[in-house]
């Protein structure tokens, strides 16, 4: 399960209007990416940032990149015969995510996010910061959010999501 909030600027323009058609709009929003995620059966933190474009009010895609900025040691055999030797985890990812927006006008609204990333998780000697052994993954993780429109320029988020990690052994 990942918490998070993020914060982000806002703008949308009118692309095209006439009285046979909807109108439509093209906007766009990207800032930081604060999460509170379990990753190792310990929580830590995550930052990176988030940025897309908005089409219509209702659906967003874009880039998104994060990183393990806290700690997020344990102690196992280091697979060099070393038993109990301290070990650190480091995790980073990117990639895109798609969003649908429900009423994208409301000063709350829930959001669906989907985000796709690949990356690498590896696991390092604590002391050295040696790399003890690494793995390419990717990651599905679709999620729930529950934004908060501050201001025409910023809003503010809350995120429930699920994370699936394939391609760690």
């Amino acid at each position: 399960m990942t918490f998070s909030t993020f914060a982000f600027s806002q703008e949308t323009k009118t692309l095209f209007s006439n009285n046979n058609s909807k109108t439509r709009t093209l906007g766009g929003y990207g800032g930081p990416l604060i999460q509170l995620a379990n990753i190792n059966n310990d929580w830590g933190i995550i930052i990176g940032g988030k940025g897309g474009v908005i089409v219509n009010r209702r659906f967003a895609f874009g880039g998104i990149g994060k990183g393990l900025v806290s700690s997020s040691d344990f102690s196992r055999d280091d697979l060099n015969g070393n038993n109990n030797a301290p070990l650190t985890l480091k995790y980073r990812v990117g990639g895109l995510f798609l969003e649908y927006l429900f009423q994208s006008e409301s000063p709350f609204r829930f959001t669906i996010p989907l985000n796709v990333m690949a990356g690498r998780i590896s696991v390092n000697n604590a002391t050295s910061d040696a790399e003890v052994e690494s793995s390419g993954v990717f990651i599905l993780e679709p999620g729930i959010n529950l934004d908060l429109h501050v201001s025409k320029n910023f809003t503010t988020a809350i995120n429930l999501s699920y994370r699936q990690v394939l391609g760690v052994p």
